[in-house]
């Protein structure tokens, strides 16, 4: 309620109290909590007072708080949906459906799969449907040639799909993270942008795909019946999602931002009482009560989000504006370049253990603080685009550690040895687009 309060009304004190509530929670869970999360928190908490040794202001640190504790709470409305989803048949159907499909459909249904489970459940649906359609292989008495194959082809075309909603989804952390840096674009502003950007990942994820070996074993496919529309089911409701958030914005006046942690929790109540097979009443009543105690478990997925997001947003305040004006001056750089070079940095960076967190926040809210002249279409673009490229190779991100468990292989593996070739040219296609785009850009706009 107060992250709402904060988003509606602008009156960032109450972020401050937000983020005292996380930092009890913090406490009361610290004994559960992965030492890589611990290590996060404790790096905030040394920024923030090294911020205030600075001399920053208390405005300051409120709006950084601000931007950081609408995670946690989007993190919470999601569990919301997610336990929704755990109780609804539906689900499932549509998981087995896309899994169970020749290896001519296989590639686009999980990839499909993958992106409307992203988008719905975040980090569980990925960990979700990667457990469904690798227990196939595992049924399948295959040789250990074939199983590589199909376990690979079934991990990138999940992990693909998934890592695709960064590009556009209101609805994914890296969106609500990077775009309240923006002065003057709104979601809605951006989607064409996003949509067109996450068409160019997945073609070039399919080319990957045609172009990889193929097991010369063939499955045969299960009858599921249902199972089309319940993948339909599901497709409507990431509609019903991002629409009514964005008709909010659009009509209402609300920002997205504020209309997601609204219209989450409702859509997961009106999917409860659509699909349960208990009463309206019993249904709701269990999803409350399911929800309040998977809240819990996520206590080391919200210190990450949290801490990392705070301690990125208050390095790009440290940052002064100065040197940021005069590295890009230096450079000579346009906005296509510059937007490159975002592309490029911030996998790089991932590689060796900065997280994409971090990287895109002080990038993209250094940039704006010094007035950079880059379109903010763009900027958006590239940041989302070297974040989707680190997702797919760097080990610290939740994304290559869930494939790696679920496939039973090491992240390195499943990071640079599987996707490193296509994280390459996806950054090189992209790099392409936005120096294009910057040759149409012109000087300081």
């Amino acid at each position: 309620m107060l992250t709402l309060f904060d988003t509606l009304s602008g009156h960032h004190m109450a972020a401050l109290v937000a983020l005292f509530s996380i930092v009890v929670y913090v406490i009361a869970g610290w004994p559960a909590m992965r030492s890589s999360s611990r290590i996060t928190v404790l790096a905030a908490a040394a920024a923030a007072v090294f911020f205030v040794v600075l001399g920053g202001g208390l405005e300051a640190l409120a709006l950084a708080a601000s931007r950081a504790i609408y995670l946690p709470a989007l993190l919470a409305v999601m569990t919301l949906l997610r336990v929704a989803a755990q109780q609804s048949r539906q689900v499932q159907t549509a998981a087995h459906f896309v899994v169970d499909q020749p290896p001519r459909r296989r590639f686009w249904l999980l990839t499909a799969g993958g992106h409307i489970f992203g988008v719905l459940l975040n980090v569980g649906g990925l960990q979700f449907l990667l457990r469904i359609a690798l227990a196939g292989t595992v049924r399948e008495k295959e040789d250990a040639a074939v199983t590589e194959i199909r376990t690979r082809r079934i991990t990138n075309a999940v992990m693909r799909g998934f890592v695709s909603t960064v590009l556009w989804s209101p609805v994914g952390v890296a969106m609500n993270l990077v775009i309240p840096l923006m002065p003057t674009m709104s979601w809605v502003d951006y989607l064409p942008y996003g949509l067109g950007m996450m068409v160019l990942f997945l073609f070039t994820g399919w080319i990957f795909d045609f172009l990889e070996p193929k097991p010369k074993a063939r499955i045969t496919p299960t009858n599921r019946d249902g199972g089309v529309g319940a993948v339909f089911m599901l497709l409507g409701l990431v509609f019903a999602i991002t629409g009514s958030a964005a008709m909010g914005e659009l009509i209402f006046g609300i920002p997205i931002r504020a209309a997601i942690l609204i219209v989450v929790p409702l859509s997961a109540v009106l999917w409860t009482v659509l699909t349960g097979a208990a009463s309206p009443r019993a249904s709701t009543a269990m999803l409350g009560i399911n929800g309040y105690r998977a809240l819990p478990s996520s206590v080391s997925e919200i210190c990450i989000m949290a801490s990392t997001s705070f301690l990125g947003l208050l390095l790009a305040e440290m940052i002064p504006m100065e040197f940021v004006q005069a590295l890009v001056s230096g450079l000579n750089a346009g906005p296509g370049v510059i937007a490159c070079l975002i592309v490029l940095v911030m996998p790089l960076l991932s590689i060796v253990g900065v997280n994409p967190f971090i990287t895109g926040t002080v990038i993209v809210g250094s940039l704006t603080a010094a007035g950079v002249p880059i379109p903010e279409p763009m900027l958006m673009a590239a940041a989302l685009s070297g974040w989707c490229s680190a997702m797919t190779i760097s080990p610290v991100t939740a994304t290559v550690a869930i494939a790696a468990g679920a496939a039973g292989k090491g992240t390195d593996v499943i990071g640079l040895r599987w996707n490193g070739l296509f994280a390459i040219a996806f950054a090189g296609i992209s790099m392409g687009v936005f120096l294009i785009w910057g040759s149409f850009v012109s000087p300081g706009s």
